[in-house]
Parts: C-alpha cells; structure tokens; sequence
C-alpha cells in the first residue's frame, strides 16, 4: 500500500498523520486493521486520521463496529475515497457518513447503501422493510451529528440513490474535492470541523508529516480468508482430500492435507455469515457420494449428493451482499470435478473387484503350464509357476505328456486345465 503523489513512506510516530488504506470489501479483517489504527492514532495523540477507501461495501455488522470506534475515537477521521475511480458503496458510504470530515477524489462516487440480506434467498417483505428503515435511520443518525445532508443519507439507503463527487459537494453530502493525498493535505491546514471532536474545533494550521499504517500479517490473513469463494474452494479441497484418504487408507497425505484445508476453511466461516443448514446439505452430499463407492445404489446416492452439495453451496452465505456471494462460475466446476473425481474412483474400486487374484491359488487361474504326466481317466501332474500341479481335464479329454495347457480354474488342491488354442 504505497501513498499517493509520492509521499515518504514512514512509520507512525507522535504527531504524524497516520494513513490506512482500504481497498477492498468491509471485513473482519479490514475492520481490524481500521480500528487498530484508530487505537494507535488516539494512544499517540495524532493531529487526525486519513482513511483512503475504495470499497464495494461489506457486512452491515462489522460497519457498525467500525462505525461505533470512529464515533468514540479522541482523533478526528478523515475519509478520502480515492484514488480516482474509487467508490464507497454500501458499508463504505455508511463508513462516510461517520467521518468528521469526507473528501473525494474526481471521478469516484458515494451511495447505494441499501442493505442486502438473507440467506441468498427473498427476504418477509416486513422484515425486509424493517432492516432497510433501520439502516435508512443507521445513515441518517450519522449525517446529522456530522451535520450533513439526512435526506440524502437516507435515500442512499431506501432507493439505493449514488452520487458523483461534484454533486456530492453541492448537496452538502462530503466536505471537500482533492485529486490525491497531497492536495487533501493542502486543503485540511486549518480545515474547521463542521461537529467539535473532544473540543476540537479545527484540524491543525500547518502542514503535518503524515506515515502510512502499514495491515498486519494477522489483519492481512483474516481479510484474505474472509474471502467467500477461497473458503469454499479449500473447504472443497479439504473435502476432496478426506473421501480419497477414506476410499484408499494408508495414503497418509491426502488425509493431512485435507484436515489442514477443513480447519482453515472453519476458520474463514466463523468470519463470515453462512447459514449452517446450507453447511450441512454440503456435508450430507459429500458423504452420500462417498457411500455410493461401497453401496450398489447404481449412482442414485452420487446423483442425489452431487445435487445437495450444489443445492447447499448456492445458499451457504447467509447474505445477498454481492461482494460475500460465492460464484456460480465456481460452484458448478467444483460440483463437476467432485463428481469426475467419484466417476473415476468408482471406476477403479469395480476394477480392483473384478481383477485378477495376485496371491494365492486364485493367482494361478490363466498362468501356462507343461503337462509332465499324461492326463486321462486319472489325473495328471502339470508343470506351473516352478511346480509341480495335480490335475484334472476341464474337458475330461486325455492331455498327453509335453502338451501346453492353460488353468482354467482351481479346485481345492487340484488345477482344472485345457490344451492352450493354437
């Protein structure tokens, strides 16, 4: 995350302006790094924050947790959503209205913070009017302690309404128009503050060195596997994994590697809004393919898991939010690998039942052999494998001495053989 116009990297330290960056959905893990950021800028009494956002939005939860701790933070909050053609739709919009002051870049927008919600599915019309009057008063609770346009901030939010920077300005939405970090730093040098924060009633009269707040590897990591479609992906594979350890015991690393793969994909679930009915379709489709290798269901329970395990992976995520969706584009791959994968192990366990013996006596059915001692009303001796057979004719036709003869079959101690065809 390098700062814009060319800005010297440095790290926070007393009386700089710290810079976070957010250019990606509202998660747990972005969130995390905002509000440690924040803690930092109010420990080290900070002139003011700057957040340079780009976002599509994100979960309605973890915006009002980010939007509580700029409310009760000591620093001031500046949002700037930049660079050029940058947005703050949805949870981004509603991270604005919070802001003590909110610039933006020419060429970005702001809006279309209406709430999307339910499990994938139509939402109770009444309950669909409730969240989004709910959010719609969220938006505009927030407008008006930062003395800004209400009405507009709660059209944002019942129709959905988004705006370019320009008019933005005028209809009293955002505070000022920049270009870049630079010139936001320019027109903040003595900026009043339309609501006092903590009695502070303008932002500092000179200009201030600022330093970019670096996301941790930990903050990195949750928002990395806050990813719906990853987590799918490596619950899939861990999945995947498991049923070839549990159709082909011994291999050791298919089982490790999907053990690994399921507690990981656990741990991106607990961060995001899945619904654990549609988890437990997936489950019970994988476990019905896995027992259609040892059940003769003649692939009535692989057809029927394939079918749950896509019927559960379009309803996983307990959100209609676009940016938490997992992607059709990857759950019928993933169903048509699953079931390429059964196909093909299917295949090899009837192979391996209707094989040949490789110990044993069944292992001699089909080996040649030399007939040492003539067959005829008795048996006879037959030279196989290095030994020496007792024998009967599948024909009960006599075989004489020196002919070559093919074991048909094996009954008890005795060899049931024909004269090879020429």
């Amino acid at each position: 995350m390098g700062l814009a116009g060319g800005l010297e990297k440095k790290s926070a330290s007393l009386g700089e302006v710290p810079i976070v960056t957010i250019q990606d959905s509202i998660n747990p893990g972005s969130a995390g790094y905002l509000i440690e950021a924040i803690d930092e800028a109010d420990k080290n009494s900070s002139p003011f924050l700057i957040l340079q956002l780009d976002t599509p939005g994100g979960l309605l939860t973890t915006t009002r947790d980010i939007v509580k701790r700029m409310l009760n933070a000591k620093t001031p909050i500046v949002v700037f959503i930049g660079p050029q053609g940058a947005r703050a739709g949805s949870a981004g919009a509603l991270i604005s209205f919070a802001a003590d002051v909110v610039a933006m870049a020419p060429g970005t927008n702001i809006g279309a913070a209406h709430p999307v919600v339910s499990g994938g599915g139509e939402m109770d019309e009444t309950m669909k009017k409730k969240m989004a009057n709910d959010t719609a008063a969220f938006a505009e609770s927030l407008a008006k302690a930062k003395g800004r346009n209400q009405n507009w901030a709660r059209e944002s939010v019942l129709k959905s309404s988004s705006i370019i920077a320009e008019e933005a300005l005028e209809q009293n939405v955002i505070d000022l128009i920049a270009t870049d970090i630079p010139d936001l730093l320019s027109q903040l040098v003595g900026f009043k503050l339309r609501v006092a924060k903590n009695e502070i009633q303008s932002l500092p009269d000179a200009t201030i060195g600022v330093a970019e707040k670096e996301i941790s590897i930990r903050h990195r990591l949750v928002s990395f596997f806050a990813d719906p479609n990853l987590a799918y992906l490596i619950m899939s594979l861990g999945g995947l994994c498991i049923w070839i350890e549990l159709t082909h015991p011994g291999l050791i690393g298919p089982g490790v590697i999907g053990v690994i793969c399921i507690i990981l994909s656990l741990i991106s679930f607990q961060m995001l809004p899945i619904s654990y009915g549609a988890l437990a379709f997936i489950v019970c489709g994988l476990c019905m393919v896995v027992a259609e290798l040892f059940l003769p269901t003649y692939g009535l329970l692989g057809v029927a898991g394939i079918a749950s395990f896509i019927f559960g992976s379009l309803f996983l995520m307990d959100t209609a939010s676009p940016e938490f969706q997992i992607s059709l584009g990857l759950i019928l791959p993933t169903a048509a690998v699953l079931a390429g994968v059964a196909c093909l192990l299917g295949y090899l366990v009837v192979r391996s039942r209707n094989a040949k013996s490789l110990s044993g006596l069944d292992a001699l059915v089909g080996e040649y052999g030399e007939v040492r001692e003539a067959i005829g009303e008795h048996p006879g001796k037959v030279f196989v494998q290095g030994e020496l057979w007792k024998s009967i004719s599948q024909s009960g036709k006599p075989i004489l001495e020196s002919a070559i003869v093919v074991v048909t079959e094996v009954q008890g101690m005795v060899l049931v053989v024909k004269e090879r065809e020429t």
